[in-house]
């Protein structure tokens, strides 16, 4: 009977830790939703946001820079911008993705690595329901990418 107790309690430990969801947050977005909640809800970096007349910049200071960086970017970058088109008071959003890079001499440094802009013409005609689908490299208004990403 113990043995049966064991058993059911590690098939129960173990269906618990591999459901893990790794799928990106979903954001609920009403009124009362600042351009702060939708960032917070997508990275867990450190950011700022600068708000004034619909023109929003949010800057990400990534910090854990590893394998994968770059698509990881894009795929926030994508969802973030997907969520900041259901704020009527967002027009013309840019995203700045920054990351400790050593510089000539040896000295590290934050450094832009990524810049994604949207004028407002173009933000509003993306369609954003399917934003796992869009090239945002393609379709944004500016995309600039540091060397160090790659390409």
């Amino acid at each position: 009977m113990k043995k049966l107790f064991y058993l059911f309690l590690l098939a129960t430990l173990l269906l618990s830790a591999c459901g893990k969801n790794t799928a990106p947050k979903e954001v609920a977005v009403d009124k009362n939703t600042s351009v702060e909640d939708i960032v917070g809800a997508i990275v867990k970096n450190k950011f700022t946001v600068e708000e004034k007349n619909g023109v929003v910049t949010i800057s990400i200071q990534d910090t854990d820079v590893g394998k994968g960086l770059k698509s990881q970017m894009l795929k926030d970058s994508t969802k973030i911008f997907a969520e900041l088109s259901k704020l009527k008071s967002v027009k013309t959003p840019s995203i700045s993705w920054y990351a400790p890079l050593t510089e000539t001499g040896g000295k590290k440094g934050m450094t832009e690595v990524l810049n994604i802009y949207f004028s407002e013409e173009d933000f509003r005609k993306v369609n954003w329901a399917n934003y796992n689908q869009l090239d945002i490299e393609s379709i944004a208004t500016h995309y600039h990418q540091n060397e160090a990403l790659g390409h």
